[in-house]
């Protein structure tokens, strides 16, 4: 996976780990509250690739986690078994079971995306992912670059991933699998829209439920542009969901 510093200062201690969805740009989540923060924010994203280097990780005495999307899948696949500093961790329209009729993405639709990924399925991904079309054309601002068949390279990864990672019964994923390959890690909290088009919101609730993480409930689609400049940016938007 890339990793890129959204923001960085020399000598801070501690560190906000975010592990965005399949397709994010760092374009996506840049700075737009003017604010001065006092922790660093690395941000992941391109699962083509699952390798973590745990080295940047030295030197911080607070770590947090945010997730988002596939990356809350991502977060629990990489950081299962390590150390890391502590810190809250949060979730937000994702779960551990990325691939999953009923608490994930229904497979069907999973593959869907991934057999007829095209420009123009790809424009209707992101329409039905901003939840109206202002909010598509603010993300479509960003200057986003990646192309078409590096997506399909990514989607196609993350399903061989979740594959090799599950058992599969019947065609179907089993959630303890899933929860075994996440290891020691736990969420604190999970954000769940109930706007979102892309993981469904009653999927969301039932994979929270089953995990006893407790959850919080917004009127939001699946990616949000201000709820991520308060949850990356506001150092006390986590204490107040």
């Amino acid at each position: 996976m890339r990793q890129q510093f959204l923001r960085h200062t020399d000598g801070c201690t501690s560190l906000l780990l975010f592990f965005s969805g399949w397709g994010a740009e760092p374009s996506m989540f840049a700075d737009n509250t003017g604010t001065r923060g006092t922790y660093d924010i690395l941000m992941l994203w391109d699962y083509r690739d699952t390798a973590f280097d745990a080295k940047v990780l030295d030197g911080y005495t607070e770590v947090r986690v945010l997730g988002w999307s596939m990356g809350v899948w991502a977060a629990g696949r990489t950081l299962a078994g390590l150390k890391t500093a502590p810190g809250k961790r949060l979730a937000v329209n994702g779960t551990p079971f990325p691939i999953h009729d009923r608490t994930g993405i229904p497979e069907a639709v999973f593959d869907g995306t991934l057999d007829s990924l095209s420009e123009r399925s790809l424009g209707k991904f992101r329409r039905r992912m901003c939840g109206s079309q202002e909010a598509l054309e603010q993300l479509l601002s960003c200057n986003l670059h990646r192309s078409v068949e590096e997506l399909r390279e990514e989607l196609s990864a993350i399903r061989e991933a979740v594959r090799h990672g599950a058992d599969c019964d019947a065609g179907t994923f089993s959630e303890t699998a899933a929860a075994d390959a996440s290891g020691d890690f736990s969420w604190d909290h999970a954000v769940i829209g109930s706007g979102d088009l892309i993981f469904p919101a009653a999927n969301q609730t039932e994979a929270w439920k089953g995990l006893d993480v407790p959850v919080s409930l917004l009127d939001i689609p699946h990616y949000d542009n201000s709820l991520f400049q308060r949850l990356l940016y506001k150092e006390d938007s986590w204490t107040n969901i």
